[in-house]
């Protein structure tokens, strides 16, 4: 039984990866393809071996709920100590990924408070200037319905523990420390969802190019650039102020981050290639930053969101690169192969076989517009035909030297197609996939949960 690591680096596109993280060894993956375009899609494949729809973890119901034993409960069962750690409100005990696992801890930013207490964490990370933003802080938790008593008790333990602003205080900085004080005293499974790269691409001051850029609510961008004549598509009165972002800014801002991100995780790296045999290195979804008329990751299986980092350090993966077609399902199987030896009885194949059968194909799915969004958009004064324009369903095709995807616009193709007929493919890998989606997300996300989404540009 073996040591593994899975850390995911959380909306790190390709390209970025391929820049900053270029002294990571191993074997590169450069055709690796996220069955999603959001986190939470990405990560119920990673922990089920199954599509999203498959799963259950879609628009419909973000909660990681299916029936069926999820990676870390099957590797508890086998005889595995299992260790998470996340800083994305996503992949949290608040959607129920902590299933199966020993130890399950976040940032402050995933295990702050209940909504009556004044969120310390987050105003202080948004202010530069501590005493300042004590100051600010103390007011805003005096008024606005909060819990002043408590709030101001976390307020002084904040300022107590000196730590809100320093750079373990982060989820990167946090996990290196809690990578380099891992000794395992018997077979250890360890996951991680790093979040740095992710908007508002926020990185220290020592790292930026330029002040970090705010893209403001996500979705709204997304739905601006999606038609040709703004005024036309939206109800009168919607905020435009960003309607045109700056895309070399943002671009910038978030290439900071990366970096950064890649300078703190090559120490975190370093600790845990001496702890574990396996170290497993991905994302979960890419970025846009206006190309195809789209920003960030909120619709769409566009390419620069799909194709995403992965490379797997240990015996077997010798350094060096493969362009075979593989998928976050992949990792699946390949975690439980390394675990016990035996061939699991799900999607994907294992990782160290790959350049031996380069005829498969995947899927990549993007399942609508959630409902709390859906009520947001609505909130800001978009007309339900712009939101029902973009509330649809769209696959891609991920094959050897080739991915096709469905867009308003048609269907789209990087590369040259190895079968005869790629929509029928996606078809019939589609009819294949059983869709077990029901519920409805919208009543069980509690306010504090959903402020943090919206922050997030998911709601």
């Amino acid at each position: 039984m073996t040591n593994i690591a899975v850390v995911v680096l959380d909306t790190v596109r390709s390209d970025a990866f391929n820049e900053a993280f270029e002294w990571l060894p191993g074997t590169w993956f450069d055709a690796a393809y996220s069955t999603s375009h959001w986190t939470g899609g990405a990560h119920a494949s990673l922990f089920t071996g199954m599509y999203p729809s498959e799963a259950n973890v879609t628009v419909a119901d973000w909660a990681l709920s299916t029936p069926d034993r999820v990676l870390a409960e099957q590797l508890g069962a086998a005889g595995y100590r299992t260790r998470a750690f996340s800083a994305n409100i996503n992949v949290s005990p608040a959607y129920g990924y902590d299933r199966g696992f020993d130890v399950f801890e976040g940032t402050r930013d995933t295990e702050y408070p209940k909504s009556s207490v004044f969120n310390w964490y987050r105003h202080l990370e948004e202010h530069e200037h501590p005493r300042l933003a004590y100051l600010t802080g103390a007011a805003a938790a005096m008024g606005r319905g909060y819990d002043t008593g408590r709030s101001l008790r976390f307020g002084v333990a904040e300022a107590l523990a000196g730590t809100s602003l320093g750079d373990d205080d982060d989820g990167a900085g946090r996990f290196r420390s809690l990578a380099e004080s891992l000794s395992p005293s018997g077979p250890t499974f360890l996951f991680a969802n790093l979040m740095e790269a992710h908007q508002p691409y926020r990185a220290p001051p020592s790292y930026r190019s330029g002040e970090p850029y705010d893209m403001g609510p996500a979705f709204e961008a997304t739905l601006r650039n999606r038609f040709d004549d703004p005024d036309d598509a939206l109800a009168d009165g919607v905020d435009r102020e960003h309607a045109q972002p700056d895309a070399d800014r943002a671009r910038t801002a978030y290439e900071d981050s990366v970096r950064y991100l890649s300078d703190v995780y090559r120490e975190a790296f370093d600790a845990l290639s001496a702890e574990f045999d396996y170290v497993v290195t991905l994302g979960d979804h890419g970025e846009l930053f206006g190309e195809h008329g789209v920003w960030e990751h909120g619709y769409g299986v566009y390419p620069e969101v799909t194709n995403v980092p992965l490379v797997v350090t240990g015996p077997d993966f010798s350094d060096g690169r493969t362009d075979a077609p593989v998928s976050l399902l992949d990792v699946y199987h390949t975690v439980l192969s390394l675990a016990d030896g035996t061939d699991p009885d799900r999607r994907g194949r294992d990782l160290r076989a790959v350049d031996d059968e380069r005829s498969v194909t995947y899927l990549t799915e993007y399942n609508g517009v959630a409902t709390m969004r859906r009520e947001t958009l609505r909130e800001r004064g978009y007309t339900p035909a712009v939101i029902d324009s973009v509330d649809v369903e769209y696959r891609g095709l991920v094959a050897d030297g080739y991915y096709g995807f469905e867009t308003n616009d048609g269907w789209r193709e990087v590369g040259t197609p190895p079968i005869e007929s790629p929509q029928e493919e996606v078809a019939t890998l589609r009819e294949a996939v059983p869709d077990n989606r029901d519920g409805d997300e919208t009543s069980s996300v509690p306010p504090e949960v959903r402020r943090r989404l919206e922050e997030l540009g998911y709601a």
